[in-house]
């Protein structure tokens, strides 16, 4: 049997008969290697999917060669030592904001949520800008501090909101027109607000600000580039072609270590 020389790395457990194997992967970190191109099959099995076909074929493990060893890692440039030593002296902090995008009032109105280490609220914001249009940001820096921000943002079409239920935003709520800015919860605002948390509230906010137009034109384009990568599936749903996996245990009761 002929086996191509490149696989991708594949952990599995499969079952032949009534013997489960624990798989070796192939590939090991990432890693291609050659193996010999005649190898003896042992045993195989096809399995329908959902639109393709996938053959498992267990065959009798091969010698590989060894892999070389890893390329020595270059040196570090004059710059990126530069910018390695400067955020040395910085410390880092984790932005735990969740935000909610409320959507159909006079403008977007995001409510901000931290949670400390403890996964316990710290305090609660709202916010007039859009946090949509900051979700490709996930790591700043001011003079201090380097923030690292995974962005987990929703959104809410107020127009769908149960008329059984409150309102969601308070009613008094009212932000300066053409400005970015945030609120702290009366309820919360006691509560352990960290400075450097709010700090980076500041700059997210400050960053919006100066960068509105560009920040809602990049939103709207991958809008629109999603939108037309769902029409194109719809209209040319991609063929999966079938599939075979070539196999060996690492160990089992048939093949002791």
């Amino acid at each position: 049997m002929q086996l191509p020389t490149r696989y991708l790395k594949i952990i599995l457990i499969f079952t032949i008969g009534v013997f489960p194997f624990c798989l070796f992967p192939i590939a090991v970190h990432g890693a291609s290697v050659a193996i010999p191109q005649q190898v003896t099959e042992l045993a195989r099995r096809v399995v329908a999917a959902d639109t393709h076909k996938i053959t498992y074929i267990r065959i009798r493990p091969p010698s590989l060669p060894l892999l070389p060893p890893p390329p020595t890692p270059r040196p570090l440039t004059t710059e990126e030592q530069s910018t390695l030593a400067r955020l040395a002296e910085k410390s880092y902090v984790t932005l735990n904001i969740t935000a909610t995008v409320y959507l159909g009032g006079i403008c977007p109105v995001t409510k901000l949520r931290w949670r400390d280490a403890n996964g316990e609220l710290s305090f609660v914001a709202w916010s007039n800008v859009d946090f949509r249009h900051l979700t490709q940001i996930h790591q700043f820096e001011t003079e201090n501090t380097v923030y690292a921000w995974f962005p987990f943002v929703d959104e809410i079409v107020l127009a769908e909101w149960p008329s059984d239920q409150p309102q969601p935003i308070p009613a008094d709520l009212q932000f300066a027109p053409g400005f970015c800015e945030y609120y702290l919860n009366a309820e919360t605002a006691g509560l352990k607000s960290e400075e450097t948390i709010l700090a980076g509230l500041d700059y997210l906010h400050a960053y919006a600000q100066l960068n509105a137009t560009q920040l809602k034109a990049d939103f709207e384009l991958r809008l629109a580039e999603a939108a037309a990568r769902e029409k194109r599936l719809r209209e040319h749903p991609p063929k999966t072609p079938d599939t075979v996996i070539h196999f060996w245990p690492v160990q089992s009761h048939l093949n002791p270590r």
